[in-house]
């Protein structure tokens, strides 16, 4: 009998060591996480009124919009960032799309892998494309084109605050890639890809020509 329990227990021991190593073994692996730097200029177009609530981290899931970044100076995985430049379209909580147009391979790896962190809650990444994109204009008066404006194309103009002078601004937003942000009015944008397709107007800019932050992700 003293046998039988022995064996009993012995077994039961080997079947929960081999299903914990099994539960280790699915477990997915940590993310490995780098330094980065990144300063250029930021835009942003949603459908919501002025002052969307997102960059608060306060997701609203009818938020759709695009957006972008041209990249003045900036480091991420061993690679220089500067000239590159990304845009993105993005229905919140839903999906998102990438666009990188950059001056190299190990560039373009560089920026999307930024770009696929920096955005990971935007919703779920349906593709990564290299697109020609185009940032023209200041001070929030923005024209942004991704592939000569047959995919995206969106202009925008800032809303000034009390002084008449300088534009609405929040700091400390949930935005990785420019945390201060300035307010502006979306003139117009249009997208189309993948399945999806919006056109905006009247609607809500976030803007930074000054954008810039560094840390680890």
């Amino acid at each position: 009998m003293r046998r039988s329990v022995y064996r009993w227990v012995g077994s039961v021991g080997l079947a929960l060591l081999s299903l914990a190593a099994l539960v280790h073994a699915g477990a997915p692996a940590a993310e490995t996480k780098h330094p980065f730097s990144i300063a250029g200029t930021f835009v942003d177009s949603c459908n919501c009124e002025l002052l969307c609530p997102c960059v608060t981290g306060r997701e609203m899931h009818m938020c759709q919009g695009v957006g972008g970044m041209s990249i003045t100076s900036g480091k991420y995985m061993g690679a220089d960032l500067a000239g590159a430049k990304f845009a993105y379209a993005t229905a919140l909580g839903g999906w998102v799309r990438l666009y990188v147009d950059a001056k190299d391979p190990k560039q373009q790896e560089a920026v999307t892998a930024l770009a696929k962190v920096a955005f990971k809650e935007f919703g779920k990444l349906e593709e990564v494309k290299t697109a020609k994109i185009e940032f023209t204009g200041s001070a929030g008066k923005y024209t942004v084109n991704v592939d000569g404006g047959k995919i995206m194309t969106f202009t925008t103009e800032p809303v000034l605050g009390g002084d008449k002078k300088t534009p609405f601004s929040l700091a400390n937003t949930v935005i990785t890639v420019s945390p201060t942000l300035m307010l502006g009015k979306t003139v117009s944008a249009s997208y189309k890809d993948g399945g999806h397709s919006f056109t905006l107007a009247n609607s809500n800019t976030y803007f930074n020509q000054n954008a810039h932050n560094s840390g680890t992700m």
